[in-house]
């Protein structure tokens, strides 16, 4: 067996931490689970308010009920409604009748305003049904969030059954799949009934296979970019807030298997050329929901599974267009392929093409709801995943062979329980409890051996079929980062309490979380060799050996995180059209483990290597609102602003603790000094990979906190109008902006003060013209302060972010259970550092005109400048749905820089952030090669007029970061449902998903032509001694147009019910 997790229990200081904090906050909250509201006014047949009128509330599906009495103004409110129903809501007073209505749905974030009229006349029970939903039910939402009902997770098209797929649907995701608002990833929150789902270490969700939660599971989930309420915490971007089900008073249950394979899908790929690689995916499982106790206990569980085939291309090069737009020449390739052979001890398994991937997910949810008396209620929820997927995890070479891919697997277990206590009308609180833990693990491939081997990177240039040239990055040997293994233990608890007194409704609370941590880092300590052409790769001469060395055995790092909060807030009426909601949130952050002192460290660079993030001052002042023009609920004016914090990514810290200097020693020699690589020897005994030479001290790479670290720090603001058109229809506009101050960013600082030249294009370089080769290759560690010290890196504070989005959206219900939904989007998003996460090195991979301390700002890595957005469904008929979504986004951002072929251009040792320089074609220094370069791509009539656009946009100058922009795609998704009644409460659902419908209809549509994130335009070919400026060559092969995407594809379903 090939995983092992390295997992040490926590030592008792921690779990005395834990439980002392426990202790000190019984009363502790969270974001919302619901945020379902039912409320309204009890007037009298004169329009006189009827103060003390009793109003009962009950779910005839559950039996929950609960009751209050209206206030001074005849108002009441029930507040964290469970969702669902059908609701039944009964007023009554004192000589006056009764009056019932029913019928009503509950679902997140629901804001229902049930009025009454009651009459002194009538003397007997009035019951009036409530058909349909009503599309003013969330007017308080509107401009805040994207609410995906059952409904729509029912007829809209899923891919996977991953409900946070539909997290595409909200107007402001961009950049990355659970990018919000122009921000990081590690920016938004992911929630599951109110607590946390969202993976600390890297961010994005807890669950890393296809899904974390069965998508059978969820009743409905919403995307919240604006929401100013204080219990909303630890979002800077905004949130992904799921709900599940629940059983009800009927025995209900489904079984379901959803399928795709070769049969359904394209026979050709996204270039048009034959597939041959099988695809296959199958999920199925079952749910069961219903009644432990009429009207006290419920339940409701599914297990669901995929099994999963699917195409993996490497290298996959076909035809002269594929070597093109690839920037590899098949013959090239086959070369590499030969000498790897030959000399490298590389397997004669397929390394390149067309491989099949197969992989298992598997996840079980249960949930138990208990009435334990008309207070209480009490909710007991468990989720298991388990996921495993050979195969699996590339790395960052242009092309890797099959064999530098890694295995990946994990599995989650998520236990809640929360407790909703209705103590009196005018007092509610929510108590909530939750235990998380998370095993993942990433092991070499099966045909390496477990502990890895070094890379061998090979910088490869060719000269395409259509006349252009590139240089690209081929790798064999080991992925860089296994194995890896990480533990995660999370208790959450939390307490959120309702209050309200006269006319305003007071919210309070705290929400916290203790992350403790085990995590094994092998980031780069196999080891890499760098071969500036196939020649040199040829003869055994690399150019560059690197290696981070473990010094005292696995370097395991064990960290607690605690995350702690309070927040208060009042709801009011300045006006009774005009309700306000004000109030502040103060958030704390505290990493309880500092890596070892580094006395070294300290006397070269006055670094404290034993420095810990902590950040305790977060207070965020928070304001919103809703004025109901006329109180006619037919115009809408919502105004909000606030701070919000987020969390850095755990794994900064697991960087910093390895990273002292005393775990890992750094090797780092280029020329006469590299070794002779021996990947035979590497194959049959990983101990033999070259470690620190015999009788040197090895220099260590350091990361470190900055002593003024904090937390990133969101102000934003937006203004939203929406008119009604009845019940059935709404138009609404939405400006928003932020403003992002303290990003997480690493720094350089052992990097000399100033540059020892500047060369005549205007580029800082920060090493001795002397000691660059040439042919231009430099060596960092001429670059350094101190030469006791390798590389450091500084987690500091100075990244930020501005964002600013206008969005025009629509909605409309057609027919008795259609809808239609659209939105367009404009957006901006600027910052100087787009780095997420997760190792040090990657902050630094930003792109810089010279000194990387100065952060290059312009538009974001997350950036997009349009986006347009459908999604509708038909009105049932004979019981056929026709479900549609319509994706489309425009203006990611593409950028230059020099070539990564071993040479750093400003001396600094990344090899990959040195900005392209455009040399003006019409001035007589720049070179007749370089015009002739660049006349080659304008004249180029495959080369699109954006990349053109870009070039010419910064001919004399240093291209402007991220300014080219690329072109507009719009993705069409359909599903056809068909729903069967049968006998007795049993029925059939009969689906047929199809993606890519433009891809369905021509093979040679349904692409896009996005070029990546840097592009190599320029290459450093030698250096001047005299002139102290470098000679380039223009990498003609860079505008080659890309083509992207997945060919069509149909998901076909069957779901049997019953009870439903």
């Amino acid at each position: 067996m090939r995983l092992k997790f390295y997992l040490i229990k926590t030592n008792s200081r921690q779990l005395g931490i834990a439980l002392l904090l426990l202790t000190f906050t019984v009363f502790q909250s969270l974001a919302q689970a619901t945020d379902a509201t039912i409320q309204g006014v009890i007037t009298a047949t004169d329009g006189s308010t009827l103060p003390s009128a009793t109003i009962l509330v009950k779910n005839t599906a559950t039996g929950f009920q609960t009751g209050t009495i209206t206030n001074a103004n005849g108002e009441y409110r029930f507040i964290q409604v469970p969702l669902g129903g059908p609701y039944e809501i009964t007023a009554s007073f004192v000589g006056y009748g009764s009056k019932k209505k029913e019928g009503f749905m509950v679902n997140q974030g629901d804001q229902l305003k049930i009025n009454f009229e009651l009459s002194e006349t009538v003397t007997e029970m009035e019951t009036i049904v409530v058909t349909g939903d009503q599309i003013r039910s969330s007017i308080d939402r509107q401009g805040e969030a994207t609410i995906v009902s059952t409904q729509q997770i029912q007829n809209l098209p899923s891919e996977g059954r991953n409900f946070t797929r539909l997290v595409s649907l909200s107007p402001l995701q961009g950049g990355g799949s659970l990018n919000l608002g122009g921000q990081r990833r590690t920016s938004t929150g992911v929630t599951i009934d109110g607590l946390n789902a969202r993976n600390t270490l890297t961010a994005g969700e807890i669950g890393q296979g296809p899904y974390t939660i069965s998508q059978e599971a969820i009743r409905t989930f919403e995307i919240s970019t604006n929401d100013y309420d204080v219990t909303q915490g630890r979002q800077g971007g905004g949130a992904i807030k799921a709900v599940t089900k629940s059983g009800t008073n009927d025995l209900q249950g489904s079984a379901f298997v959803y399928h795709r394979n070769d049969k359904l899908q394209n026979d050709l790929d996204i270039r048009e050329n034959p597939r041959t690689a099988d695809f296959n995916n199958t999920q199925y499982g079952v749910s069961l929901g219903g009644p432990i106790i009429k009207d006290k206990v419920h339940f409701f569980a599914v297990f669901e599974r995929q099994e999963a085939t699917d195409p993996l291309f490497i290298a996959d090069i076909q035809t002269a267009d594929d070597e093109n737009r690839s920037g590899l020449t098949k013959a090239n390739l086959d070369r590499y392929l030969q000498i790897a052979r030959a000399k490298y001890g590389l397997s004669n398994d397929q390394q390149v093409g067309q491989f099949e991937r197969s992989s298992e997910a598997s996840t079980f949810f249960a949930r138990v709801d208990w009435q334990l008396n008309n207070i209480h209620r009490l909710t007991i929820r468990n989720n298991y995943n388990k996921y495993t997927n050979p195969f699996g995890t590339s790395d960052n070479s242009s092309f890797e062979l099959a064999e530098s891919y890694s295995d990946f697997n994990s599995q989650e277990n998520t236990l809640g329980v929360s407790l909703r206590s209705a103590f009196n009308p005018n007092f509610t609180n929510e108590f909530k409890l939750q235990y998380q833990h998370a095993e993942r693990a990433y092991n070499p491939s099966s045909q390496l051996p477990s502990s890895n081997i070094p890379r061998a990177i090979v910088n490869v240039q060719s000269t395409l079929p259509n006349g252009s040239s590139a240089s690209r990055t081929v790798q064999l040997g080991g992925q860089r980062y296994s194995p890896e293994t990480n533990l995660e233990n999370m208790i959450q608890f939390t307490n959120t309490a309702y209050l309200s007194r006269g006319n305003v409704n007071f919210t309070f609370g705290t929400d916290n979380m203790i992350t403790y941590l085990e995590t094994l880092l092998s980031n780069e300590q196999n080891g890499r060799f760098f071969f500036d052409s196939l020649d040199d790769f040829e003869n055994l001469t690399p150019s560059r050996y690197a290696r981070e060395v473990p010094l005292q055995g696995l370097p395991i790092v064990k960290q607690t995180v605690l995350d702690l909060s309070l927040f208060a807030q009042a709801e009011f009426s300045l006006h009774k059209d005009l309700e306000v909601i004000a109030g502040v949130r103060w958030d704390g952050t505290i990493f309880t483990e500092a890596a070892e002192f580094n006395q070294t460290v300290f006397n070269e660079l006055g670094i404290r290597t034993d420095n810990r993030p902590q950040d305790l001052d977060n207070i965020q002042p928070r304001l919103q609102g809703i004025w109901n023009i006329g109180g006619k609920d037919s115009d809408i004016i919502k105004l909000g602003g606030g701070i919000f914090n987020s969390q850095p990514h755990y794994y900064a810290q697991v960087n910093n603790i390895q990273n002292s200097g005393t775990l890992l020693g750094a090797i780092d020699v280029t020329g006469a000094d590299v070794p002779t690589p021996d990947f035979n020897a590497y194959r049959n005994d990983p101990s033999t990979v070259p470690g620190v030479p015999a009788g040197q001290v090895p220099f260590s790479t350091i990361n470190a906190v900055g002593d003024n670290f904090e937390v990133p720090t969101t102000a934003k603001f937006n203004i939203d109008y929406t008119h009604y058109f009845g019940d059935k229809y709404s138009v609404s506009v939405n400006y928003l902006a932020s403003k992002t101050t303290n990003n997480y960013v690493y720094q350089e600082a052992n990097l000399v003060k100033d540059p020892f030249f500047v060369t005549n294009e205007g580029r800082e370089v920060f090493v001795p013209a002397n000691t660059i080769t040439a042919s231009g290759i430099t060596d960092w560690t001429n670059s350094r302060i101190s030469n006791q010290v390798g590389r450091a890196l500084v987690l500091e504070s100075d990244g930020e972010v501005k964002q600013h989005a206008i969005i025009i959206s629509g909605s409309a219900q057609v027919g008795k259970d259609g809808y239609f939904n659209i939105s367009y989007t404009r957006n901006s998003s600027k910052d100087n550092s787009s780095y997420n996460c997760c190792v040090a090195n990657t902050s630094t991979f930003l792109p810089v005109t010279g000194d990387p301390r100065d952060l290059n700002y312009g538009y974001s890595d997350n950036n997009f400048r349009s986006k347009f957005v459908v999604n509708t469904a038909s009105p049932s008929f004979h019981g056929f749905v026709l479900g549609a979504t319509i994706t489309g986004s425009g203006g990611s951002p593409f950028n230059f820089v020099v070539d990564n072929n071993n040479r750093s251009a400003n001396g600094d040792f990344n090899l990959s952030n040195d900005q392209a320089y455009i040399f003006d074609p019409n001035d007589a220094n720049t070179s007749q090669a370089i015009k002739d370069g660049y006349m080659d791509i304008l004249n180029n009539p495959d080369v699109p007029q954006n990349f053109k656009d870009y070039l010419q946009d910064n001919f004399g100058r240093f291209a402007e970061r991220n300014a080219g922009v690329n072109g507009f795609y719009a993705n069409i998704d359909l599903r056809l449902l068909k729903k069967i009644k049968l006998a007795n409460g049993h029925g059939l659902e009969l689906s047929a998903d199809l993606f890519n419908f433009a891809n369905f209809l021509d093979s040679s549509k349904g692409n896009s032509h996005v070029y990546s994130r840097n592009l190599e335009l320029m290459r450093i070919t030698g250096f001047d001694q005299l002139a102290k400026s470098y000679n380039y060559s223009v990498q003609t092969g860079a505008g080659n147009e890309p083509i992207n995407g997945t060919p069509w594809r149909v998901q076909v379903g069957l779901r049997y019910t019953f009870g439903q």
